[in-house]
């Protein structure tokens, strides 16, 4: 868990050992809690990908905030709390009272230490945080440079209870491939679009068609909420839906390690982030 941007999609992947969260420079990427699965021979460890903390305005981000508390409070074993190495905002601060009643060891990370050279950001961080939180542990990781990773997974995966496996040791997340499919397309309208567009667009997988012999047929939606937004998703002349289309479906492949054939098209479905039969079918909302 942690604030927008903090690097909590970067430590999941790191943790795995594999890209399962796409990631991106704009606060606000992660909208699902997306689980990722760590199997090492003596262990298998359940990592959650919580969204950012934020203020809800809409009923999409009500559930957005949702997951969140539901994930720290009734699902895990243990917490994690992801931190720049610097002070948060006042007005931030009231985000973090969630955690104050946490029934769990909460584990402190001091993410973005390349950033920030030398120790005494991170440890006055970590003062800051002790003071007010119950925190059991504090890390200093570089999520991206993979610095300090290994010694948190160890940290980790010792303090979880015995168990027998919760998911098959060969699986990596308990998310379907239509899923990533749908969140590759997003990641890469994070990349090629600027300012609000790529937080008015949702991305719904019509259907996704397995045929032995032939590429994966994936045909997808991308929601737009207002009409004067469709037109800068296509693009002049259908440039950037063009490029939108070959850049996911390059990455599609490479997550499936097969060949893809990705359809694309763009529909205004307005408010769509306050639309509860939208949000339940696109699985934003339970």
């Amino acid at each position: 868990m942690g604030l927008p941007n903090a690097g909590k999609s970067t430590l999941l992947n790191a943790l795995c050992g594999t890209r399962l969260s796409i990631v991106s420079p704009k606060p606000q990427t992660t909208r699902n809690n997306v689980i990722g699965i760590l199997n090492e021979q003596d262990c298998q460890a359940v990592f959650m990908d919580t969204p950012g903390f934020l203020k809800p305005r809409n009923l999409f981000e009500k559930s957005m905030a949702g997951s969140i508390r539901k994930a720290a409070l009734e699902d895990s074993d243990l917490a994690v709390l992801i931190i720049e190495p610097n002070l948060p905002p006042p007005d931030k601060l009231p985000f973090f009272d969630q955690l104050k009643n946490l029934r769990v060891p909460l584990y402190l990370v001091i993410n973005k230490i390349d950033l920030y050279p030398g120790p005494a950001p991170a440890a006055a961080t970590g003062d800051f945080f002790r003071k007010l939180l119950q925190v059991t542990e504090v890390f200093t990781v570089s999520a991206l440079n993979l610095t300090g990773i290994k010694t948190l997974r160890k940290a980790i995966t010792s303090a979880l209870p015995e168990s027998p496996p919760y998911y098959p040791t060969d699986q990596l997340s308990d998310r379907l491939e239509r899923f990533f499919a749908a969140e590759i397309i997003r990641e890469n309208i994070f990349k090629l679009y600027q300012d609000e567009i790529p937080y008015a667009c949702a991305v719904e997988i019509e259907f996704f068609r397995e045929t032995p012999g032939l590429p994966d047929h994936i045909y997808a939606i991308v929601h737009a909420e207002r009409a004067s937004q469709k037109p800068i998703l296509i693009g002049q002349g259908g440039r950037s839906i063009r490029r939108l289309r070959e850049d996911s479906q390059k990455a599609i492949e490479k997550f499936l390690g097969r060949p893809a054939r990705l359809e694309l098209i763009i529909k205004v479905t307005r408010d769509w982030q306050n639309s509860v039969n939208f949000l339940k079918k696109t699985g934003f909302y339970e």
